[in-house]
């Protein structure tokens, strides 16, 4: 896929639109994208509270070295990441520091679900780190639905798992929801249509994509028992809800580094710097991290308390399936949860986990083994070490498409590289005070746009559209007024110069033409307010039209 100016998240958007939109309008999208001009409220992720403009974020991984990066930071972004107590990690790239790195890392995740959600830590290998949110759910679909399986979706469902689903050739099956999840009695009857036997559920509980809607105990129990009862696993996706906001505000500290050998060019360094002398220590995020905020009002000050986290910019966290299945004693279940800062916090470092059962995580194991844990058309290669076996699901996309000898090994072990460099920088960053101030302060900046965007959708040119507080989560599902297209309203904004999700691209069966999906989060109060009104003025277009 061609890189473009905004960045994957918006460059997969335009992909799902060409099916659906004439050439002109997607020329159209580009050209904007290209030159700066596009406001995009299409993509999956916020903006990581940082008001970043969101046709400016590229790439969103950049391997540089941070010597090389140096320059380009501001001086409070060196104050961020020089601070007495961020661990710096000083060890040589290579096989034995990228395991301590991840290892850290997964301790610290382990530890930090435990303290949120109660109960012990899951054990190293009930994890696996995958190069991306969307990279952990295809390794999932992969290694646990066969080729031409089903997969129980809500309604309606989260349209790049769609897209993944469809690409991987996968029946995607939707199952009728209410404002408390998904009807158990759909579940059952979706899974006689689709043969007894559907290989998998896929759900996003809280703050659910795109609706934002969030699951109801109950109805969390009778999934359970459903998936007891039918051999249905559940994959959880986590990744867009208040669960990473959560791990951060309950952070547990991440222990130091551990002594690793030195060898090659790291040792000849050290000795050559002398007695005493002092090595450069490792970039913790660099340009990865987005631009820390500063809160000015006592609200937001309060916010960035490490301990002292408002109920008002953060909402309680929902009990998630993974651990209700535990506390409801309902050990037949099986649950594979996702999880990420990718979506919420830290949009440009795409990396996320995967946690489970002995049983389904060997089946990942085994799959990210053929080289198929980071994107459609993975390549494979050999773990590098038995560490790395257990807790690392890496691959990489295989230019054009193409996969198999040197290209597949040369792209996998790419891939593990890149996860264990991300793997580096995230665990040094959560052990930095930083990380709860920019988490309280991008949770506070969301709500902040929520409520604006739910003000403005109150003008009189947004009159007979619905749009329900979700009260969390990135996304808000809006029902347009009745006769007007979502899609034929696309077409009118991108004229204008905006983008949103039509919900046609967000149903498994019966394309939904009267609702759309704004990704509020990912833009600040200026380009949100600016945005949505040009929205308006596309609408009244056709409400003029209408008589309306």
């Amino acid at each position: 896929m061609k890189q473009r100016k905004g960045g994957v998240h918006l460059n997969l958007w335009l992909e799902m639109l060409r099916r659906r939109l004439p050439p002109a309008f997607v020329l159209e999208a580009e050209e904007r994208l290209e030159n700066g001009t596009l406001i995009g409220l299409a993509g999956s992720h916020g903006d990581g509270g940082s008001g970043s403009r969101d046709e400016k974020l590229g790439p969103l991984c950049e391997e540089e070295p941070w010597e090389h990066r140096a320059d380009e930071q501001s001086a409070h972004d060196k104050d961020i990441f020089n601070e007495e107590n961020i661990p710096q990690d000083e060890s040589a790239p290579g096989v034995q520091a990228e395991e301590a790195a991840e290892r850290m890392l997964v301790d610290w995740l382990a530890a930090a679900y435990a303290k949120c959600e109660g109960g012990e830590a899951l054990q190293p290998w009930q994890w696996l780190l995958a190069e991306s949110a969307d990279g952990a759910l295809e390794l999932a679909l992969r290694a646990l639905v066969p080729g031409g399986g089903a997969v129980l979706v809500e309604t309606p469902a989260a349209p790049e798992a769609l897209e993944l689903m469809r690409r991987l050739g996968l029946r995607a099956v939707p199952v009728e929801c209410d404002g408390d999840g998904m009807l158990p009695d759909d579940v059952r009857w979706k899974a006689r249509l689709a043969g007894g036997e559907p290989a998998l559920a896929y759900v996003t509980p809280h703050f659910s994509n795109p609706s934002g809607r969030v699951w109801s105990r109950q109805r969390k129990l009778e999934l359970l028992a459903l998936s007891a009862e039918l051999a249905l696993p559940i994959v959880e996706d986590d990744t867009a809800g208040a669960l990473p906001f959560a791990l951060l505000f309950k952070n547990p500290q991440v222990p130091e580094a551990p002594e690793v050998p030195e060898t090659g060019a790291a040792a000849e360094k050290k000795l050559a710097a002398g007695p005493g002398g002092e090595t450069p220590s490792a970039a913790v995020l660099g340009d990865e991290m987005p631009k820390a905020m500063v809160p000015e009002d006592e609200m937001l000050k309060a916010a960035v308390s490490r301990d002292k986290m408002p109920k008002a910019v953060v909402p309680d966290v929902p009990e998630s399936l993974f651990r209700l299945r535990e506390t409801a004693g309902i050990p037949g279940a099986k649950v594979i949860g996702v999880g990420s800062f990718e979506r919420t916090l830290l949009p440009q470092l795409p990396l996320a986990w995967l946690r489970g059962e002995a049983e389904a995580m060997e089946k990942l194991r085994r799959e990210a083994g053929r080289g198929s844990g980071g994107g459609s058309g993975l390549p494979a290669a050999g773990p590098a070490s038995q560490w790395s076996a257990v807790v690392r699901a890496a691959g990489g996309r295989a230019a054009g498409g193409r996969a198999g000898g040197d290209r597949a090994v040369g792209g996998r072990a790419a891939a593990e590289r890149a996860v264990a460099a991300r793997a580096r920088r995230l665990r040094a960053w959560l052990a930095s005070p930083a990380a709860a101030r920019h988490a309280a302060a991008a949770a506070a900046a969301y709500t902040a746009r929520r409520t604006l965007a739910l003000e403005l959708l109150q003008a009189p040119a947004w009159r007979g559209a619905r749009a329900a507080d979700p009260g969390g989560g990135l996304y808000l599902w809006v029902s347009l007024p009745a006769g007007i297209s979502s899609e034929a309203l696309l077409r009118a904004s991108l004229l204008e110069g905006t983008a949103f999700l039509p919900g046609t691209l967000c149903c498994a069966a019966e394309p939904d033409d009267g609702c759309i999906r704004l990704t509020v989060a990912a833009l600040e109060d200026a380009r949100l307010r600016e945005g949505l009104a040009r929205i308006a003025a596309a609408l009244a277009g056709f409400t003029a039209r209408s008589g309306g």
